[in-house]
């Protein structure tokens, strides 16, 4: 007699039971799941724009702080328009001009706000730009980090008559194309003699001859070269009369570089990201900060007109009194803002800003009395 044993399987209500608990399981782990690549994200997110805002901040701080390092407290004098010229433009490279802002003052200030002169993103955004001579390691000082030219042992008598070149004489150390300090297209000079001081805009120059060309036409409108001077520009340090005796035209001249930094935001026409554009004189614009949307500045300034002088914060073009008033900016403040990259999963982008204040040493310094003769 065979002894069979009864086999049973689960049955239908206890399959579909454990088929129900299994899938809530599931929905529990994908949405476990899901939550943390999303916090993860928003995490990785959020410490990108910091980094990035953080990188233009410090960037924009270093600049701030040798901010009129070597430049006269009333700034240098540019040609103008309303001295019978051009007014010099900011923000053009050899590419693009980044904006129409100009320069009518006929001067060149430490410091020239921007206000509202960038492209609008959430709003319009501001520009800024910083002037200082380029910064020179004091002799036999081994620590300091500064690479600058130094030509101060080299003063120059060659120039053209209508300041459209000058030649650095023989000898002159670093040479023109030195590879770390040398000279490039776009850079602006400072000339300097007894008549006063002139900035131009290198065009060209030639390192075996020492020649440096100063041509008509630069991206900066700041050389405008002429058979009678224009103010502001380089022909304006030659003798007054001229020499008829064989004498040079120009009395001995220091050549020095200095640096004019814009900042300002751009959006990439590829991609369409925005970024923290950093302009060295009239060369290429580089990108400091990736996905910086905005940049907000304001000024806090002295008001001198009042006994005593009295400090009125947050001006966003540095106007006291109907005037505007750069020469006078003793802080500046900063806010940026960051925007994601990529839409969050409700659809928006993220956001972030980061604010300081910067009190450039350089422009601390106020003389309220007039020079007594």
């Amino acid at each position: 007699m065979v002894n069979r044993k009864t086999q049973r399987g689960f049955s239908l209500l206890e399959l579909l039971i454990a088929m129900a608990l299994t899938g809530v399981v599931m929905a529990a782990a994908v949405t476990v799941y899901q939550n943390s690549v999303r916090v993860s994200n928003v995490v990785t997110s959020h410490a990108e724009l910091q980094s990035e805002m953080r990188a233009a901040i410090n960037q924009i701080g270093r600049d701030l702080n040798q901010a009129g390092t070597g430049i006269p407290l009333g700034g240098l004098p540019l040609p103008s328009a309303a001295s019978g010229g051009k007014d010099p433009v900011l923000g053009c490279d050899p590419t693009t001009c980044y904006f129409t802002l100009k320069n009518p003052n006929g001067v060149l200030t430490q410091i020239t706000p921007a206000n509202s002169a960038g492209i609008t993103t959430s709003e319009p955004t501001d520009a800024i730009v910083i002037t200082f001579v380029d910064p020179v390691a004091p002799p036999k000082d081994l620590t300091s980090s500064a690479t600058g030219l130094d030509w101060g042992g080299y003063p120059t008598s060659d120039i053209a008559d209508d300041g459209s070149s000058l030649i650095m004489p023989a000898g002159t150390t670093p040479v023109l194309n030195d590879p770390v300090k040398g000279l490039a297209v776009g850079d602006l000079l400072l000339m300097q003699n007894d008549r006063g001081p002139a900035i131009a805009e290198i065009t060209g120059f030639d390192a075996p001859s020492g020649k440096i060309s100063f041509a008509a036409n630069d991206l900066l409108l700041v050389n405008q070269p002429s058979a009678t001077p224009l103010k502001g520009t380089l022909a304006t340090l030659r003798k007054d009369p001229l020499p008829t005796n064989g004498d040079p035209h120009y009395m001995p001249t220091s050549v020095a570089r200095i640096y004019m930094i814009t900042y300002f935001v751009w959006q990439d026409p590829g991609d369409g990201h925005f970024m923290l554009m950093r302009q060295v004189n009239g060369r290429t614009a580089r990108p400091v900060a990736e996905y910086i949307e905005d940049l907000k500045i304001t000024y806090d300034v002295l008001d001198d007109s009042t006994t005593p002088p009295k400090l009125v914060p947050n001006l966003p073009d540095a106007t006291i009194g109907g005037k505007s008033r750069p020469d006078l900016i003793r802080k500046v403040n900063l806010r940026i803002t960051a925007r994601s990259p990529y839409k969050n999963a409700e659809g928006l982008y993220d956001r972030m800003s980061i604010a300081t204040s910067i009190g450039p040493r350089n422009l601390s310094f106020h003389d309220k009395y007039a020079t007594i003769n």
